[in-house]
C-alpha cells in the first residue's frame, strides 16, 4: 500500500453515523508511550442498555497480549490511556456493549506505532494478520487480498522478514491468486534456498513450500535430507509423540513417556510441551474407561498424579458419556462432581495460568464458560440418577445465571429438571422466552406442550405455540437483516462422492447453502439433524441449493471416510470433497461448522459460525437467511 498515513486516518476519523468516532492524542504514536484514546459512541453503540467496555491488544513478536481498559466518562466521551511497551508493534481496540462490537464499519480501531516517523518493525505485517484472521474476534471479516498488501510493504521496508514468515506468506498469496500458486511457490522455493540451507528450519520451509502445491516427491526429498543432517533433531518430536499416542500396551507406553518427560524436562526443544503434561498422561485412562474398569483408573489417576484442567475434562467428557448411555451413573456422578467443584474453583481461585492473548474479564468468563458446561453435565447425571432437587440447582446457574439463556442445550437440561421440581407458573414463562427467543429445543418445546395441554387440553396449542415462534422469527429477521454481507462469493470447483464436478458457476442463479463440515468435528455433526430438516423442506425448491464441504480432514480415504459417515447417519446430503482445503481458504473460514448462504448473484449474504444445541433454531435461522436471501 502506499497511502499508510491516510489509511490510518481513515481507520481512527471516518465512522461519524453508524459507528463511532476514535481520536488519539498522537498522529504517529512510539513504541513504549502512552497513548490517550478518546472515544464517543454513534449509531450502533448510542443509548445501549449495558455499559460501553474496552479491552485492548498490543502485538508483539512473541505473540498477542490482552488487557482490559477502565473508561474514563464525561460530557458523552469516553477517554483511555494505553501504556505501551517498546515491544509493541500494534494496538487492537475491542469496543463493544454487551453482544454488540462497533467494528467502524469492518475495518476495525488499529494504532499502528512508530519508532520516529517510521512504523515500528513488524507493525504491518502485525496489521496483515489482523486482517488475515485475528480481526474475527473483533467481528471483523477475514482480508486476505488486504493483508497481502500490508505484508508487502511490510517485506518491502524490512527484507529480513520475509524469510521467517514465507510458508504463512505464500499460502496468503496463494489464496488471493489461485491461478498463480505453482509460479509463486516456485519464486518462494527459490527465495529460500538463495538463503541458504543452514539449520533444520531452512529445510522444513523448503519441505512445506512444497506441501503447498501437493509436490509430493520434492517435499518428502527435503524431509529425507533434513532428517539425514539433523538426527536428532525438532522432528523428531512429533513422530515420538505419535508413537506414544497410538501405543496401546500399557507398560511400552509407560517407558515411552518416560523418555518423553525425560526430554521435556531437559531438552530446550522439547520444553513447550511441559504445560501438557496432565493431558499426556491422561491417555493412559482411556483403556481403563473402554472396559469400565473404574477402578484401575482411580488407581492411574492417583499413580500418574495426574491434576488440572486436562483430568477434569476427562472426567466431564466421561461422565457426560454415561449418563447418554444410561450405564454407571454412580461412577458418573463421582466424577463430575469433581470435574464441577474443580471448574468451580477455578472461577475465583483460578490455578491455571491465564493465556496472554486474554484479558482478566475474557478469562474469567471462560472459567465461568468451563464451569457452566461441566454442571450442565452434573445437572444431567443427577437428572438420570432421578435426583432432580439436587440437580435443578446447577442448571439453573448453568443456563440462565452464567449463560443467560443463550444456549439451548443447558435450556434443555433445566427444563428437564424444572419441569420435575417447580409448578408450571415457576418454569413456563421462562421456557416460553426461549422458544421467543430461539433457543428452545425440541423437547422445550414438548414439555411445554404437555403443561399447555394439562390446562387448557389440546384445542388452541398450534396457535399459541406459532405465536411464540412468530416473535421469534421476526426478531431474528430484524436481527439478520442489520447483519446482511454483500461479499462476492469465491468461485471453486469440486468432486462430489460420485465424482461428478460440481462448481460454483453453475450454482449462480440459485440460493445456495455452504456447510463447511468434518468427520471428526463434534459439533458439525450435532447440527446434522437440524440440517437434515432445513435441507428436507427445501427439498422440492428449485431455487435452492445445499451443498456439504468435508474440509480439513485428516484420514487416507477420505471420499470412502465421508461416504460411509453420511450413509450410517442416513443423511440426504450433496457432499462435496475439499480435499487440499483450498475452498476452505477461499472463504476464509477460521473454524467448523461455517455455513454461508448466497444469494442468485452470487454474493455472500450471510455467514453462520457454530452450533448452539437447537435443532429447531437452526432450521428456523437458516430459513429466515433463505428467504431473505431470496428478496436480495
Amino acid at each position: 500500500m502506499k497511502l499508510h498515513k491516510l489509511f490510518f486516518t481513515a481507520l481512527l476519523f471516518v465512522s461519524l453515523q453508524s459507528y463511532g468516532q476514535l481520536t488519539t492524542n498522537n498522529e504517529k504514536p512510539q513504541t513504549g508511550e502512552a497513548i490517550t484514546i478518546t472515544y464517543q459512541p454513534s449509531g450502533l453503540l448510542t443509548d445501549v442498555k449495558d455499559p460501553i467496555d474496552l479491552i485492548y491488544y498490543t502485538n508483539r513478536e512473541d505473540g498477542t497480549y490482552a488487557f482490559d481498559g477502565i473508561w474514563k466518562k464525561a460530557d458523552g466521551k469516553y477517554t483511555y490511556t494505553i501504556q505501551t511497551t517498546p515491544d509493541d508493534r500494534l494496538v487492537m481496540l475491542k469496543i463493544f456493549s454487551g453482544k454488540l462490537i462497533d467494528n467502524n464499519h469492518g475495518e476495525g480501531y488499529l494504532i499502528p506505532l512508530y519508532k520516529g516517523d517510521e512504523y515500528a518493525k513488524g507493525t504491518l505485517y502485525a496489521m496483515g494478520s489482523f486482517y488475515e484472521s485475528l480481526g474475527q474476534r473483533f467481528d471483523v471479516n477475514a482480508n486476505p487480498s488486504k493483508a497481502l498488501e500490508y505484508y508487502d510493504d511490510e517485506y518491502q521496508k524490512y527484507p529480513d522478514e520475509k524469510l521467517k514468515n514465507l510458508v504463512s506468506y505464500t499460502r496468503t498469496y496463494n489464496g488471493v491468486y489461485p491461478d498463480k500458486a505453482h509460479e509463486n511457490v516456485d519464486k518462494a522455493v527459490e527465495f529460500a534456498l538463495k538463503n541458504g540451507l543452514k539449520d533444520e528450519d531452512d529445510y522444513t520451509r523448503i519441505q512445506q513450500l512444497y506441501a503447498l502445491n501437493k509436490l509430493t516427491q520434492q517435499s518428502r526429498f527435503f524431509n529425507k535430507l533434513k532428517q539425514e543432517k539433523f538426527p536428532n533433531g525438532k522432528w523428531t518430536i512429533g513422530n515420538e509423540l505419535n508413537k506414544f499416542m497410538a501405543e496401546r500396551d500399557e507398560a511400552k507406553k509407560m517407558e515411552l513417556w518416560k523418555d518423553i518427560k525425560e526430554k521435556i524436562e531437559n531438552k530446550p526443544d522439547w520444553a513447550t510441551l511441559k504445560s501438557s503434561t496432565n493431558y499426556f498422561l491422561t491417555t493412559f485412562l482411556n483403556s481403563y474407561k473402554d472396559k469400565g474398569d473404574w477402578a484401575g483408573l482411580d488407581r492411574t489417576v492417583e499413580k500418574l498424579g495426574i491434576t488440572g484442567a486436562d483430568l477434569a475434562n476427562f472426567y466431564n467428557s466421561t461422565a457426560w458419556n454415561l449418563q447418554e448411555k444410561k450405564q454407571d451413573l454412580d461412577v458418573a456422578e463421582r466424577y463430575s462432581k469433581i470435574a464441577t467443584q474443580w471448574a468451580k474453583n477455578q472461577i475465583s481461585n483460578p490455578t491455571e495460568p491465564k493465556p496472554n492473548s486474554i484479558s482478566e474479564s475474557e478469562w474469567k468468563k471462560s472459567n465461568e464458560y468451563t464451569y457452566s458446561m461441566y454442571a450442565d453435565t452434573y445437572a444431567m447425571v443427577l437428572y438420570q440418577m432421578g435426583d432432580y432437587k439436587k440437580g435443578l440447582p446447577y442448571a439453573e446457574e448453568s443456563a440462565i445465571t452464567i449463560n443467560k439463556g443463550e444456549r439451548a442445550a443447558h435450556n434443555n437440561t433445566y427444563a428437564l429438571l424444572a419441569s420435575k421440581v417447580y409448578k408450571p407458573s415457576k418454569f413456563v414463562p421462562m421456557l416460553e422466552k426461549w422458544v421467543k427467543e430461539g433457543t428452545a429445543t425440541s423437547e422445550v418445546k414438548d414439555i411445554l406442550k404437555a403443561e399447555y395441554i394439562k390446562k387448557n387440553g389440546e384445542a388452541g396449542y398450534n396457535q399459541y405455540m406459532s405465536a411464540l415462534e412468530k416473535e421469534s422469527l421476526q426478531k431474528l429477521i430484524a436481527d439478520l437483516r442489520k447483519s446482511m454481507l454483500e461479499d462476492a462469493a469465491p468461485t471453486f470447483t469440486l468432486r462430489d462422492l460420485d465424482g461428478k464436478y460440481v462448481s460454483a458457476t453453475e450454482l449462480k442463479g440459485k440460493i445456495v447453502v455452504v456447510d463447511f463440515w468434518a468427520t471428526w468435528c463434534g459439533p458439525c455433526k450435532a447440527s446434522f439433524p437440524g440440517m437434515q430438516k432445513v435441507v428436507t423442506k427445501y427439498k422440492n425448491d428449485s431455487e435452492v441449493k445445499f451443498v456439504f464441504v468435508d474440509t480439513w480432514e485428516t484420514v487416507e480415504n477420505k471420499e470412502k471416510n465421508a461416504a460411509d459417515f453420511i450413509r450410517d447417519n442416513k443423511y440426504d446430503f450433496h457432499v462435496l470433497m475439499d480435499n487440499d482445503n483450498k475452498v476452505v481458504d477461499q472463504f476464509n473460514v477460521s473454524g467448523i461448522p461455517t455455513k454461508f448462504v448466497i444469494d442468485k448473484n452470487g454474493k455472500i449474504r450471510f455467514k453462520s459460525i457454530g452450533f448452539n444445541g437447537s435443532d429447531d433454531g437452526l432450521v428456523q435461522e437458516l430459513t429466515a437467511m433463505i428467504e431473505i436471501a431470496r428478496e436480495a
